[in-house]
């Protein structure tokens, strides 16, 4: 159901989804509020019932408040982009895009996982955001991969040794923390959503503006009750309109499988050592196979 700018969702379904992230998050207030009320009045038993089911509704919404931020946002950027005078060259605008002024970080990276908890599909809110996370691929290691995954900020020197090979490499381009938090469920983990920055020190508030907003991508986007695209089974979700699904590299992983009668982690451990060597991305390489212009050996 593509709505040609790019997205998955059509500007009335978004305005209906943040109006109704916007009553959720208005009834969880109210109910904080109630609940907040009855902490000055409580008897001494009760009020540690009240302060917590205080904050477990102020955290609710947080959630839904993010979740209507996210897509007002992109819902803005859609009209401000149909509106432009035409330009064929002028791209539509990515969801991505809002999560990253949303949060207040410029490079994020959304990762889902597949089988035995491998990538299967990347989105980007930038260059730098791509180019890092492909280090990840590369080198094996990374905040997106960790497993398990250890949430928050992990800033110098502790970027390095947690990472002997991203951290160094992540330098390079200027990143010297991220931020770590997960998508979906605990007992069902579907991907990571990690902030790279720039600043070295730790922000608690950047972390949790991060916790939040995945929880907003893991109510929305990857909620299990939305309705899937009967063109390609994933969730009819603006996040989804900038998706690398990896196709290339599944395939190059296959012909490598094929060539080397190999299991897939053998595959794709020899593309990464291949990538290593030659400076360059999985996906470049990927794409150098699959056209026969590289051959592993």
């Amino acid at each position: 159901m593509w709505d040609g700018t790019g997205g998955r969702y059509d500007p009335s379904a978004l305005r209906g989804l943040i109006e109704t992230e916007r009553g959720r998050a208005d009834r969880a207030a109210a109910v904080a509020r109630r609940h907040e009320g009855l902490l000055g009045t409580a008897t001494e038993a009760m009020r540690p019932f009240h302060r917590r089911m205080a904050e477990l509704h102020r955290a609710t919404e947080r959630k839904h408040r993010a979740a209507a931020t996210l897509h007002s946002g992109y819902l803005d950027a859609v009209g401000r982009w149909a509106d432009r005078p035409a330009e064929p060259a002028v791209v539509p605008p990515a969801f991505m895009t809002a999560v990253a002024d949303a949060s207040g970080v410029e490079s994020l990276v959304v990762t889902l996982f597949g089988i035995a908890g491998r990538d299967s599909a990347v989105v980007v809110s930038d260059p730098v955001a791509a180019r890092v996370h492909d280090l990840e691929e590369v080198l094996g290691e990374g905040p997106s991969r960790d497993t398990p995954l250890r949430a928050g900020v992990c800033s110098e020197p502790e970027l390095s040794w947690r990472w002997p090979r991203f951290g160094p490499a992540a330098r390079e381009f200027g990143i010297h923390a991220v931020v770590s938090a997960p998508l979906g469920l605990p007992e069902a983990l579907l991907g990571t959503f990690t902030a790279y920055r720039s600043e070295a020190e730790p922000d608690v508030g950047v972390a949790r503006s991060v916790g939040v907003f995945a929880e907003a991508l893991t109510e929305t986007a990857l909620n299990p009750a939305v309705r899937l695209d009967l063109a390609d089974g994933l969730p009819v979700h603006p996040l989804f309109g900038d998706l690398d699904r990896r196709v290339v590299v599944h395939q190059a992983t296959g012909m490598v499988m094929a060539a080397h009668d190999c299991s897939v982690s053998d595959a794709q451990a020899m593309l990464r050592a291949h990538a290593f060597a030659r400076e360059e991305s999985v996906t470049e390489l990927a794409q150098a196979i699959v056209a026969g212009t590289y051959r592993l050996t």
